[in-house]
């Protein structure tokens, strides 16, 4: 489950809500920092943000966090050593901290705000930071703008990017455990065939009808695209192929055996972008043992290819030692009310009260 999923399910909200974020992590744990999990007052939950271990416990603090209105930050210790209970039940060895925050007023907005720039194709930035007593929201666009320059004791910088786009060309039954893999992998997929009757097999998803040359006046591949040819059509895979190379997406991975291969090669080594077979070299066999190879390759590639962006980002590894003394000290915090500040860029920010704890 990505942040865009809870962002999407946040604009839908018709209850009171809590955002958990795992903000700091020591150690071995579960899930890393930026880790989300939305917390909906009816007990139900999207996200995760452990293995089940603590969620018990967060449930426990969504009243007292929606009628306060404040933040707070929560320290689970999974040592055993240090804390029986929590260490036993885990048995990670780490330390995570937890912030919880109110999903309402100028915060909802702001989240909301951020989903809308997602949703124009544009990464974006959300960094909180605690300005004296206040903990100050900010989105930032991913267009060369700055955050604030104000002083700040500490800073959570979150890069959210849109979905890596999978463009599946070939709808026949070997690509339907595909599609479902990568969609419950966070992956936008389109699927693509110039056979309708096909295209059925695959509810809710976004498709496209007709062949390679009638599809490139539909879909614009880029760079940041992964092209799947599956359809089992020499002519018209071969055609998809050659299209891809000359868009240039990152990924391009073809279905088939080496004879395969080798036909809509030519006999030639396939280029640098194309990955022929398709899918990490498991021994996989049938449709759902490919489909799950095919699924993690793509998994580990956009863990790549995010860590690249990360790093023009933030190339010196700054942000990591914003990320590592957030909240320090775990003092009680005062409290007060929300309050909005508009910034001279596109682009929002807001300041909330809260408090700072520990159960370690």
């Amino acid at each position: 489950m990505d942040m865009i999923s809870i962002l999407r399910a946040i604009r839908q909200l018709e209850q009171p809500a809590v955002l958990a974020t795992v903000i700091e992590v020591e150690g071995h744990a579960y899930r890393k920092a930026g880790a989300a999990m939305l917390l909906l007052s009816n007990g139900e939950s999207i996200g995760t943000v452990s293995p089940g271990c603590i969620e018990s416990d967060l449930f426990e603090r969504i009243s007292s966090v929606c009628e306060t209105g404040r933040y707070v930050v929560v320290e689970y210790n999974m040592d055993p050593d240090e804390d029986p209970i929590w260490g036993e039940a885990v048995g990670c060895g780490g330390v995570i901290k937890v912030l919880l925050e109110p999903v309402s007023g100028a915060f909802r907005e702001l989240l909301l705000e951020a989903l809308h720039v997602l949703d124009t194709g544009r990464d974006v930035r959300i960094v909180r930071s605690l300005q004296g007593e206040e903990l100050h929201y900010e989105i930032v666009a991913q267009e060369g703008e700055k955050s604030s320059e104000l002083a700040t004791d500490w800073e959570f910088d979150l890069l959210l990017s849109n979905r890596q786009r999978v463009i599946l060309f070939g709808a026949g039954p070997d690509a339907v455990p595909i599609y479902q893999l990568l969609a419950q992998s966070s992956f936008h997929v389109i699927v693509a065939d110039w056979r309708p009757n096909l295209l059925g097999s695959f509810p809710g998803a976004e498709c496209y009808i007709g062949t390679p040359e009638r599809l490139r006046n539909q879909l614009q591949l880029n760079h940041d695209d992964a092209v799947l040819v599956c359809s089992h059509q020499l002519y018209y895979d071969r055609e998809m192929i050659q299209w891809a190379l000359t868009a240039g997406p990152r990924y391009i991975g073809v279905m088939g055996s080496s004879k395969r291969i080798d036909l809509l090669f030519d006999g030639q080594v396939p280029p640098p972008a194309v990955k022929a077979p398709v899918g990490l070299s498991i021994g996989a066999e049938g449709p759902y043992e490919i489909a799950v190879s095919i699924a993690a390759e793509l998994i580990g590639l956009r863990k790549q290819w995010r860590s690249l962006v990360r790093e023009d980002h933030d190339p010196k590894g700054e942000q990591h030692e914003r990320v590592r003394h957030l909240f320090g000290g775990g003092a009680e915090q005062p409290h007060g009310q929300t309050e909005v500040a508009a910034r001279a860029f596109t682009g929002r920010s807001a300041r909330q009260y809260g408090s700072s704890c520990s159960i370690g």
